[in-house]
């Protein structure tokens, strides 16, 4: 399974924090007029909730509560949540691991900012916290991948000579896990730290994007490692086209090798100055700059679409990238993973309106093994749609259960969530859940998903299960 949080992380959906939507501010219906003979009217339909606690009353909090009345535990009482709080945890990527899950973050100690690796039970009561060191600068949170017994950690650090990225495998032992260090990567310094890794049956593949000197715009690399020594790595591999400029990549396991997608808007071969950088989900737009680079525009709404191309075992390339949405869209926020059948899943946010404000579409979308792409777009009239999140269950509890969801969060709405076919359509109508309010779903295993929620300084984890509800309803003059 493979769910992006990616950076997801947690909570940090920025981009919407501008939303004029008000759900309070709703005009009030007028009343109807009085009538000789009023007739009944009909009883609403309950609609069942689709989540329920997997285990009523088991959670795990990372880093400490506040204490100043911000998180009062009185929150369940009016049925919203609390949002982060300035240098709260920060989660990054979260997967099954073993009979439970992993997860990273950043948390702030004494001032100092340390990458963390959480490692939770079966049933999210209980966790160890592996610290994989202290950061510097501004970095995000790491990466997480895992196979079979193996998980390790891509940490993003700076240092004097710029952008590192340190890889580190987390090995569970009967009391405390240890750390083994790996190689470290050297990045080019810019303001973009989008990377991604991913484990195979043999290797490791790290992805990221960089600001290339010689052709002035982004670019795609990846560079490759045995899982079993986190040592030495390859040299670099370019993936993305001369052509573009590339940012944002993202990278899921497939049968046989991996699936790669990113962000790319095309560069005439005269361009000196980069465009505005979009983000992946759950991300500020970032914008590439270096000290050999111009200073980039803040602002710059254009053409940005999303390319794939599959991977080997290796990280190496096997076809020419391709474009899997029109090269029209303005692709901001995204998400992939791999379906159950080995094909691309992804799902994107277009976003051509005025900063701050959420178009109200999500697009779907998938690429099949011989490069056919299929798209959909889900028709809302919702406000707030949010930033998608894929959730695939590479291991169902029960055969025939669904094994892919669509969650979408928004710091201005509640999350919704919605069962998704095997080809990406929905199984259910998008909506909310009284169990899950506005917490992000970061991850999914044997019918259970791992639901994270702000608690003032520190950050929430417990599990939930879910079952489709019944089927969306067309609109009568629908065809």
């Amino acid at each position: 399974m493979h769910c992006n949080s990616r950076r997801a992380p947690a909570f940090s959906l920025a981009i919407s924090a501008a939303l004029l939507a008000c759900p309070a501010c709703k005009r009030r219906a007028p009343e109807p007029a009085p009538s000789a003979q009023p007739s009944a009217a009909p009883a609403p339909v309950a609609v069942a909730p689709r989540c329920a606690e997997a285990h009523s009353g088991k959670s795990f909090t990372l880093g400490e509560r506040s204490s100043d009345g911000v998180d009062a535990g009185d929150d369940d009482d009016d049925g919203l949540d609390q949002p982060a709080l300035p240098f709260a945890v920060d989660l990054g990527r979260a997967l099954p691991f073993g009979d439970g899950f992993a997860v990273s973050a950043l948390s702030t100690l004494g001032g100092k900012t340390r990458a963390v690796v959480v490692l939770l039970d079966a049933q999210v009561g209980a966790g160890k916290v592996v610290e994989l060191g202290k950061l510097h600068g501004d970095p995000d949170p790491p990466e997480l991948a895992a196979f079979e017994s193996d998980l390790v950690a891509l940490v993003h650090d700076s240092d004097a000579g710029g952008e590192l990225l340190k890889l580190a495998q987390v090995r569970p032992g009967p009391d405390q896990p240890s750390v083994v260090l790996g190689a470290e990567v050297a990045e080019s310094r810019d303001e973009s730290r989008v990377a991604g890794l991913e484990l195979g049956p043999e290797r490791g593949v790290a992805i990221w994007d960089e600001w290339s000197v010689a052709d002035k715009h982004g670019v795609i690399v990846t560079s490759s490692f045995s899982r079993k020594d986190l040592s030495n790595v390859t040299k670099k591999r370019l993936v993305s086209l001369p052509g573009e400029d590339a940012e944002a990549p993202s990278i899921t396991r497939r049968p046989g090798g991996f699936w790669a997608a990113w962000i790319s808007r095309a560069v005439s071969p005269k361009a000196k100055a980069p465009a505005a950088k979009a983000a992946p989900a759950r991300a500020l737009p970032s914008a590439a700059a270096s000290a050999e680079a111009p200073e980039p525009l803040l602002v710059e709404l254009g053409d940005r679409y999303l390319s794939a191309v599959p991977l080997d075992a290796n990280g190496v390339a096997v076809s020419e990238p391709k474009a899997i949405t029109p090269k029209n869209a303005h692709v901001l926020v995204f998400d992939l993973a791999t379906a159950p059948d080995g094909s691309l899943l992804f799902s994107w946010r277009n976003d051509d309106s005025a900063p701050g404000t959420e178009e109200r579409q999500i697009h779907l979308g998938s690429v099949k093994a011989d490069g056919t792409v299929e798209r959909h777009l889900l028709d809302d009239g919702s406000p707030g749609v949010g930033v998608p999140a894929i959730l695939v269950d590479d291991a169902p509890r029960e055969p025939g259960a669904v094994q892919t969801w669509l969650a979408l969060g928004s710091v201005s709405d509640a999350t919704r969530l919605g069962a998704l076919g095997p080809g990406g359509n929905l199984l259910d109508a998008l909506g909310s859940e009284p169990v899950v309010r506005s917490g992000e779903l970061i991850a999914i295993s044997r019918g259970r998903m791992l639901l994270a929620r702000p608690r003032g300084m520190a950050m929430e984890l417990g599990l939930i299960e879910c079952k489709p509800g019944p089927p969306p309803v067309k609109d009568a003059g629908a065809p």
